[in-house]
């Protein structure tokens, strides 16, 4: 790592700030399909016109925008992953994390004193905050693809009904009715998490919400429903710390039927904490919004044991674009 190296990791929060005004404002919506000077950027994103420019000239020094004579035009990725309503938009995600600077800049406070930035409630307690965390969950699996690979590469053949615990927008749900014509699909979330997900199925899987069963579900307080044949959880266990997830992996052995998976999707560490490095990073993010943190295949394959499961597996999505892997097994 040289200097050049540093300085830019150090100052990496100019271009995730531009790149978060910029959709916010519908910048990038400005440009679709057309080539516009910054006086026309501004009128259309009723900004002012010199700031405009200074912000255009930056996205195109980014990668994201390219000028000639003037004009700016999108680049290939951006239209590709930052206009609102494609199929691989990325905006809702980099608006759900513009929404936590605030917290970031706390990070010192919670470092000191090992508790949370802001009080860990997945995002319940406000209606606007719900939607926006939802939907930032299913634009980022859309726009990398870990729902099509994971349908893709997640064996179901004999599961009849599969649980996504902690489903969220039942992105990879939708995907796995998809994929496999005879399966039915349950959805175990909280309740304002639901709702949004019935929208966004609505609007993005209507043909699979027929499949899917919304039950609202409190993994940490309820008994978890069941017999199912399959449970998969896609970025729960790290939310919780090490005791919750006991209790998790110990409720979906009982709401399976016999012979039953249950399938974790994650970042899954090595010993060391440190590997995959986006795993590690990401854990600070947890320490500032929720109880958890990434764990490794060891403690993750622990609590999985201890709660009754065998024939534990671990399957690594390629690297790039995935930084997770998946943490298989069967109750006997």
């Amino acid at each position: 790592m040289d200097f050049s190296t540093i300085a830019g990791i150090a100052g990496g929060h100019a271009e995730a700030r531009a790149i978060q005004v910029a959709t916010s404002l519908g910048l990038f919506e400005s440009l679709s399909g057309t080539a516009l000077d910054e006086a026309a950027i501004a009128r259309a994103v009723g900004c002012d016109r010199r700031a405009t420019g200074l912000l255009a000239n930056a996205l195109t020094a980014i990668g994201l925008l390219a000028k000639s004579s003037g004009r700016y035009t999108l680049t290939a990725p951006a239209a590709r992953h930052l206009l609102a309503g494609g199929p691989e938009y990325l905006g809702d995600m980099i608006l759900f994390d513009a929404a936590l600077w605030s917290e970031w800049g706390r990070l010192e406070d919670s470092i000191r004193s090992g508790a949370p930035a802001r009080t860990p409630d997945f995002f319940q307690s406000d209606p606007a905050a719900t939607a926006r965390f939802i939907r930032a969950m299913d634009s980022l699996v859309r726009a990398r693809g870990d729902a099509r690979w994971t349908a893709a590469h997640l064996d179901l053949s004999g599961v009849r009904t599969i649980a996504d615990l902690g489903g969220g927008p039942g992105t990879y749900l939708a995907e796995f009715v998809d994929r496999w014509p005879g399966l039915r699909g349950e959805l175990w979330d909280l309740q304002p998490t639901l709702e949004v997900a019935r929208r966004i199925l609505a609007e993005r899987a209507s043909g699979a919400l027929a499949r899917i069963e919304l039950r609202p579900t409190d993994y940490r307080a309820d008994r978890l429903p069941g017999p199912v044949d399959a449970i998969f959880m896609a970025n729960i266990i790290h939310s919780e710390d090490e005791a919750m997830n006991q209790a998790i992996a110990a409720k979906c052995f009982s709401a399976l039927a016999p012979g039953g998976l249950v399938a974790i999707k994650d970042h899954i560490m090595d010993r060391d904490l440190v590997e995959p490095p986006a795993g590690a990073i990401f854990s600070l993010f947890l320490l500032l919004t929720t109880r958890g943190r990434d764990y490794s295949f060891d403690e993750t394959a622990g609590w999985l044991r201890t709660a009754g499961f065998v024939d534990l597996a671990l399957t690594e999505l390629p690297h790039p674009p995935y930084t997770s892997a998946i943490v298989t097994a069967r109750k006997p």
